[in-house]
C-alpha cells in the first residue's frame, strides 16, 4: 500500500510531524504545526501524517467492552454494522427498568458481541458527549474550526470492509488507535460531492489512493472524499473527528433572514402598491445590494454554524 499524500521528510518538517508524546489533547497533537497543516493541507487532498500525541491512550478497546458491558448506553449513542447492512435496532437494544419506569432502546451486550464474532464493525457515536479524553480533544480543536465538531469510534475485526465508497458532508480527521486498517480514497476533483451519500460505482483508477494505517497515524479527508476501509491485522479502532461547516444554502439563509429583517425591506413592503412590479423589483435588487456590502461575513458565519448544528 502507499499513501494518499504522505508526508516526505519536507512535508513532515512543514506540517510539524514528530513523534512521541502524551494523549492527544489539542489539534496540535493530532497535526503538529497547526499554522502549516491549514497553510498546506486544509481543503485541499486527503493526506496521512504522524500524531505528535500517543493516540494508543484516547481510547482502548477493553474500555469499549466495559461500556458495552455496563449496559448503559442507549440509541442512538451505538450502532453496529457488517458490509453496510445495520443490525436491527430490536436485536441490539433491550428495555430496562429504571425506577418504576420502563425504558427502551438500552444496549444489548450480548447481541453486539455475537455480530462482531461474526464480523461486524461496532461504532460508537457522538463520543464526545460522555468519553472523556475524547471530549477533551474535541473541545480543544473546536477553536480552530467554523463548524460542529463530533467524534465517532469505530472497532472492526480483521478481514471486514463494514461500508461500501461513500463520501461524509463534512472534513473527517481519522485517528488509528490501535490495529492496522487499509483505505482506499478518492482526490477532489470537479466530480466531488457536497453530501454525505454513497459512492457510485468505483473510485476512478486516476482518483484512487490506498493507504494503509498503523497506530499513531492521522488520515485528514477534506469534505467530500470517497472512501471506504478494512481492517487486516487485529483488532482496529480509529476514532473519526468531523467537522461540519455550514453549507452554502446555511449562509444563504442567515444573509436572507436578515435582509428580510432590515429597515429597507420592511419599508419597501408597507408602501410597494405605490409601485409598478418592475420598480419594485428594482428597489428591492438595490436594497440587497446595499445590504450586503455591510454584512459582518464573520457574524453571518457563526449564525450560520448554529444553523446547522441545530438542524444536523
Amino acid at each position: 500500500m502507499v499513501s494518499v499524500t504522505d508526508a516526505t521528510a519536507t512535508d513532515a518538517d512543514a506540517a510539524g510531524v514528530v513523534g512521541g508524546g502524551g494523549v492527544p489533547g489539542c489539534l496540535e497533537d493530532v497535526v503538529g504545526d497547526v499554522e502549516a497543516f491549514f497553510r498546506v493541507h486544509w481543503a485541499g487532498q486527503p493526506v496521512v501524517l504522524r500524531a505528535p500525541g500517543d493516540l494508543s491512550g484516547l481510547i482502548t478497546e477493553e474500555e469499549m467492552w466495559e461500556e458495552v458491558e455496563c449496559g448503559l448506553l442507549s440509541r442512538p449513542y451505538f450502532t453496529v454494522f457488517n458490509e453496510g447492512v445495520r443490525t436491527a435496532i430490536s436485536d441490539m437494544t433491550r428495555r430496562r427498568r429504571v425506577v418504576g419506569h420502563e425504558l427502551p432502546g438500552f444496549i444489548e451486550p450480548a447481541q453486539i458481541r455475537e455480530d462482531f464474532a461474526q464480523g461486524a464493525t461496532f461504532k460508537f457515536n457522538q463520543a464526545e458527549h460522555w468519553h472523556p479524553r475524547i471530549r477533551a480533544l474535541v473541545k480543544a480543536m473546536e477553536p480552530h474550526f467554523a463548524g460542529g465538531l463530533e467524534a465517532f469510534v469505530f472497532l472492526s475485526p480483521p478481514g471486514k470492509t463494514a461500508m461500501q465508497a461513500h463520501t461524509d458532508g463534512a472534513h473527517v480527521f481519522i485517528l488509528q488507535v490501535a490495529g492496522v486498517k487499509d483505505w482506499v480514497v478518492g482526490r477532489i476533483d470537479a466530480t466531488s460531492t457536497s453530501d454525505s451519500s454513497l459512492h457510485e460505482g468505483p473510485i476512478a483508477d486516476h482518483a484512487r489512493r490506498e493507504v494503509t494505517l498503523r497506530p499513531g497515524d492521522v488520515l485528514y479527508m477534506p469534505h467530500g472524499t470517497p472512501h471506504y476501509a478494512t481492517a487486516r491485522e487485529g483488532n482496529s479502532i480509529h476514532v473519526a473527528i468531523t467537522i461540519e461547516e455550514p453549507t452554502a444554502e446555511n449562509l444563504a439563509e442567515v444573509v436572507l433572514a436578515g435582509f428580510l429583517g432590515s429597515a429597507p425591506v420592511t419599508a419597501l413592503h408597507e408602501c410597494h402598491h405605490q409601485y409598478r412590479l418592475g420598480e419594485r423589483t428594482e428597489l428591492l435588487r438595490r436594497a440587497l445590494a446595499e445590504y450586503l456590502r455591510g454584512v459582518d461575513e464573520d457574524a453571518v458565519t457563526a449564525a450560520a454554524v448554529t444553523l446547522r448544528r441545530q438542524h444536523r
